[in-house]
């Protein structure tokens, strides 16, 4: 057994987590189609140009711009080009009547705008401002075939999808999904729909936590609710160890009865189990066997929540080769916040925009056990360790939750 003595800063935790993370070896390949929150196992690369032809962006005429010097700029319209249809060929002298993607027939140098000619009978008056180039879509301009789209460990979201189907790409080598057990552990924890006993509580940190695993494409499983009972625990998490990562919630810290961290140090190898963060100092990362990682959580939901997004969200993208990031962004406050120095602190807030400014209000009731809060959150308000807190009107930092301001 060996662990870290005295509380890491986030910094050092989530590269002391990052450093122990042994990423996927199994890949699969699926159909596009369902790729959508996979991570790629290679770099995928376009199997055609895109345009594959040199194209019209607007519906209009597709002509040579010299012959209209000659023409007195009126040309007799022949033929046309459709979505579908192979290239054709312009007749020397004329107007070809075109449609937005349709392929710009060989001898045309230009495409005019439907609304900005004249139509006499099957002749086409066209304006003297016309230009060699105009409203072409040119062939490659985007990617061409064999140029690389993304690279190894990208997550690939709708827009991803989209793009490679553009690019003719079918299949898709993927990391296979991560495998994760999520258990709560508490004597005082009941499933909701079951009447309450004195000192009981309903259970909603291991919901959560399935359900935040999911998002990020994990396969993970309801290993339920533990008694804070050690030879229960044990014989769960030895029975467990098939799983690439564990992550439990409640038992992390230091009383009697918080046994998750104490059986966790028995069976596996604890890296350290407090970190200076606030909610959720007592969180414990480590290894069970030769390939799970583990996550022992605070029980407290806000911090459970919270660590979850600090500390096992990145390690899982790691796993599967990726990049993990948390964005941040410059936002003014809209309230005041003080507090006593110590812990990086992440508060609950509600982002909005306007006026093109991102705009932060930390939200009343910031203790760990109070949910009522997330109801308005869509982001955290960082705060430094060494920092009193802020007031309106001030630069903070936020982190964004999804996407949605406002």
């Amino acid at each position: 057994m060996r662990y870290r003595f005295g509380m890491l800063t986030l910094e050092e935790a989530r590269a002391a987590i990052l450093a122990e993370i042994s990423p996927a070896t199994a890949t699969e390949t699926v159909p596009l189609a369902q790729a959508h929150g996979r991570f790629t196992a290679q770099t995928l690369s376009a199997q055609v140009d895109n345009p594959a032809f040199d194209n019209s962006a607007m519906d209009g005429y597709a002509l040579h711009t010299a012959d209209l010097l000659g023409a007195g700029f009126v040309l007799p319209r022949h033929g046309e080009s459709r979505c579908g249809d192979p290239p054709g060929r312009l007749a020397p002298g004329t107007a070809m009547r075109i449609f937005t993607g349709a392929p710009l027939p060989a001898g045309a140098d230009t495409v005019v705008i439907q609304e900005d000619v004249k139509q006499e009978g099957e002749r086409v008056v066209f304006p003297r401002s016309v230009q060699a180039g105009s409203h072409l879509r040119r062939r490659a301009e985007d990617f061409r075939q064999g140029d690389a789209l993304y690279p190894r460990g990208r997550r690939l979201g709708a827009f991803d999808l989209a793009l490679l189907s553009v690019a003719g790409v079918a299949q898709v080598p993927v990391y296979v999904r991560a495998r994760a057990l999520v258990v709560a552990t508490g004597d005082e924890l009941v499933a909701p729909g079951t009447p309450l006993r004195p000192g009981q509580i309903y259970e909603s940190n291991r919901l959560a936590t399935l359900l935040m695993l999911r998002e990020l494409g994990v396969e993970a499983v309801d290993g339920g609710t533990v008694r804070d009972d050690p030879a229960a625990l044990r014989e769960l998490l030895k029975t467990s160890m098939d799983f690439d990562f564990i992550v439990t919630s409640g038992g992390a810290s230091v009383g009697d009865h918080d046994l998750v961290r104490q059986v966790f140090a028995e069976i596996g190898e604890i890296k350290f189990w407090k970190v200076k963060v606030k909610p959720g100092k007592p969180i414990a990362f480590g290894h069970v066997g030769t390939r799970t990682h583990f996550f022992a959580l605070p029980g407290n939901p806000v911090s459970s929540l919270v660590t979850f997004k600090l500390f096992v969200e990145p390690a899982l993208i790691a796993w599967h080769h990726g990049v993990p990031h948390l964005p941040q962004l410059a936002a003014t406050a809209m309230n005041d916040f003080r507090r006593h120095p110590g812990r990086t602190e992440f508060l609950r807030a509600r982002l909005v925009t306007q006026d093109g400014k991102l705009l932060a209000t930390a939200l009343h009731g910031q203790g760990s056990h109070m949910l009522g809060p997330l109801r308005e959150t869509n982001g955290f308000i960082r705060v430094e360790a060494d920092s009193a807190g802020f007031r309106r009107g001030e630069t903070v930092t936020a982190i964004p939750l999804g996407t949605d301001f406002s």
